[in-house]
C-alpha cells in the first residue's frame, strides 16, 4: 500500500500536474523505458522492441481541491483526511490508474502506456483535453487500450456516452467470469475521447476499486484494485 499512500498524498490538480508526473518519472528510473511529452503535457511510454503492443492509460490530473492530506488505512480501505482531520478526497480517480499502470511497466516485457493531463472537468472547460490533444499516431502499433479510470469493482465499459469502445468478446468470457467483471455502459474518459477522434482499435475503461470519486468521501477498498491489476495483467498477456 506504500506507493498508493505516496500517491494519494500528491496534489495533482488539473493543469497543475508536474509533481505527479515527476513522481512517476522517479518511480520508473530504473526501468528501461521510452519517454516522450507533447505540448499539453501527456506522457507517452514505450517498453520493449514489438512490432505490436497492448496499451494500458490513465490520467494524471484530480478534480479535489489541493490541500495536505494524510493517508488513513482502515482494514482493506484507504482514505486521506486533511490536517484538521476531516475527511478529504484521496484522488482515486485516477491515481488508482496510475497504480496499475506504473505496476504494469515493471512486470511486462512490452508494453506501451500514456497517461493523460486534464482529464477532469473544470469549471467552464470540458475533461478529457489531453486526450482531445493527444498524437494518435503513438498507437499506429497498438492493438488495444485499457484504461482503469472507473468506480467499483465489476465493470469493464464498453459503450461509453453512446460511443461503441470495444466488441462484447473483446475479453474472453472466462476472464470476465474468473475476476468477476461485466461490460457495462458508462460515461466519458480519454479513451471514449480517442474513440470520438476516430482511433479505430479497441479500448475500454476497467473498475479499479474506488468509490464516491470527486467528493470528501472518495476510498478505495485495496484488494479491488489488486484485483484489477491481476484482470488486466492477464488480459496484456493473454489477449
Amino acid at each position: 500500500m506504500e506507493l498508493l499512500s505516496q500517491l494519494y498524498k500528491i496534489v495533482a490538480k488539473s493543469g497543475q500536474e508536474q509533481e505527479i508526473k515527476s513522481f512517476v518519472m522517479k518511480c520508473l528510473k530504473d526501468v528501461p523505458l521510452q519517454f516522450a511529452t507533447d505540448d499539453i503535457g501527456n506522457v507517452y511510454i514505450t517498453k520493449g522492441e514489438a512490432s505490436s503492443y497492448p496499451c494500458v492509460a490513465a490520467h494524471l490530473d484530480e478534480i479535489h481541491t489541493p490541500c495536505q492530506r494524510e493517508v488513513i488505512i482502515d482494514g482493506d480501505t484507504i482514505y486521506t483526511v486533511d490536517a484538521d482531520n476531516n475527511r478529504v478526497g484521496c484522488g482515486a480517480d485516477d491515481k488508482n490508474g496510475i497504480w496499475i499502470l506504473l505496476h504494469l511497466l515493471r512486470t511486462e516485457p512490452t508494453l506501451k502506456a500514456i497517461l493523460f493531463v486534464q482529464e477532469e472537468k473544470q469549471g467552464d472547460m470540458p475533461g478529457c483535453q489531453g486526450a482531445k490533444a493527444c498524437d494518435l499516431t503513438f498507437f499506429n502499433n497498438v492493438t488495444y487500450v485499457i484504461e482503469c479510470d472507473r468506480k467499483g469493482a465489476h465493470d469493464v465499459v464498453q459503450c461509453g456516452k453512446g460511443t461503441l469502445l470495444c466488441d462484447e468478446d473483446f475479453i474472453p468470457e472466462y476472464l470476465l467470469q474468473k475476476y468477476n467483471y461485466q461490460m457495462v455502459d458508462g460515461g466519458k474518459t480519454d479513451v471514449v475521447e480517442l474513440k470520438i477522434r476516430g482511433l479505430e482499435i479497441p479500448v475500454c475503461n476497467i473498475s479499479c476499486g474506488y468509490y464516491n470519486a470527486h467528493t470528501t468521501d472518495e476510498y478505495t477498498h485495496f484488494s479491488e484494485l489488486q484485483k484489477c491489476l491481476s484482470f488486466v495483467k492477464e488480459i496484456v498477456q493473454k489477449v
